[in-house]
């Protein structure tokens, strides 16, 4: 394929194949709009389907998309409602008797920790990483002292913030968090 002279710049800049990071800088378009374009064989592409490096894509059907999309850029928008995000469903609807139970619970599991813990405790006893809870004390979420550069949560500061929606609605839980969710629900259903 012979490029135009607007275009021949990509072909002296890149090689002969090209990433997907590389595309959509050259294009000037979003990694979203990007991915759609590779997915749907609007732009030809060979797919490993590997986490990192996944397209391999010719350079000089990067340079026909481009001319293309001059001319016709209907032809290569995404379906309506492409870039919404995707739904992200509703956490359990928590009845005052299921809090009652997720409290005692909680309160149990606190009973042999310190009254006022630190960064690291409150990362073993949560299951999150430090950088996790110093997110969540400096957003707010997770009230504490800052005392000499160090980050010390009281305990029931802790169970508070346990029970609130910020820890309870946390997209991606821990390990530790979904056992000990699995042992409050079997025990919701169980007391009356």
């Amino acid at each position: 394929m012979n490029a135009t002279t607007e275009y021949q710049y990509i072909l002296e800049q890149y090689p002969i194949y090209i990433t997907k990071d590389q595309m959509y800088r050259v294009c000037h378009i979003s990694k979203k709009t990007c991915l759609f374009l590779l997915k749907s064989g609007l732009v030809p592409c060979l797919d490993s389907g590997k986490k990192t490096r996944r397209f391999k894509i010719k350079t000089t059907d990067v340079i026909h998309y481009l001319e293309d999309r001059e001319l016709h850029p209907e032809h290569y928008k995404p379906p309506e409602g492409y870039y919404k995000q995707p739904h992200i469903p509703q956490a359990r609807a928590l009845s005052e008797h299921d809090l009652l139970v997720m409290r005692q619970f909680y309160e149990k599991e606190l009973a042999s920790w310190p009254d006022v813990m630190t960064i690291k405790q409150v990362s073993a006893f949560t299951g999150y990483g430090k950088t996790s809870v110093e997110r969540w004390c400096t957003k707010g979420h997770l009230q504490h002292f800052f005392i000499k550069q160090k980050y010390l949560v009281p305990k029931i500061y802790l169970l508070d913030f346990i029970m609130s929606w910020a820890y309870i609605g946390i997209a991606v839980k821990s390990d530790l968090h979904i056992q000990r969710n699995k042992r409050i629900w079997a025990q919701a259903k169980t007391q009356p």
